[in-house]
């Protein structure tokens, strides 16, 4: 993929996590389903510029994989998922999902677009927590053998 395909796909996926953020923080308060949430995004004025495929996997996954996710935070975390505000929480949980999925983008891409977002929707310092969740979840996660069995 040539340099501009290559920034035409990583914008298509910062607008796919930023619907999914928004989406997992509507899950968070009334708990639709993946695919109900997937078809009332269609709406968003962000989804014309999204990866629709990536969007789904984000919130399919993450809410298929949230107990694990959730456990994954309360272990490495001071603070319990019912503890972190839920903007913070929403963002921790699709960044989570993709650092135990998405073992072909770079866990800084991940770790910062989460802190980008939680900068943009989030308190005004929860973007710290995250980052220093996300940091311990890094090295929790061995992403390079996981990437050499994909």
């Amino acid at each position: 993929m040539n340099q501009e395909g290559s920034r035409a796909l990583f914008h298509k996926r910062q607008c796919s996590r930023r619907l999914a953020l928004q989406a997992m923080y509507q899950w968070h308060l009334t708990e639709e389903d993946a695919d109900t949430l997937v078809i009332q995004y269609k709406e968003d004025e962000f989804w014309p510029k999204s990866d629709h495929e990536y969007f789904a996997q984000l919130v399919a996954g993450s809410i298929k994989q949230c107990d694990v996710i959730d456990e994954n935070i309360n272990n490495t975390s001071e603070y319990t998922v019912d503890q972190i505000d839920p903007i913070e929480l929403a963002a921790l949980r699709v960044a989570t999902y993709e650092l135990i999925n998405c073992v072909q983008i770079p866990e800084k891409v991940i770790i910062s677009e989460a802190i980008r977002l939680c900068k943009k929707f989030g308190s005004d310092e929860g973007f710290k927590l995250v980052n220093v969740i996300l940091d311990k979840l890094m090295g929790k996660f061995n992403r390079k053998k996981m990437l050499k069995k994909s």
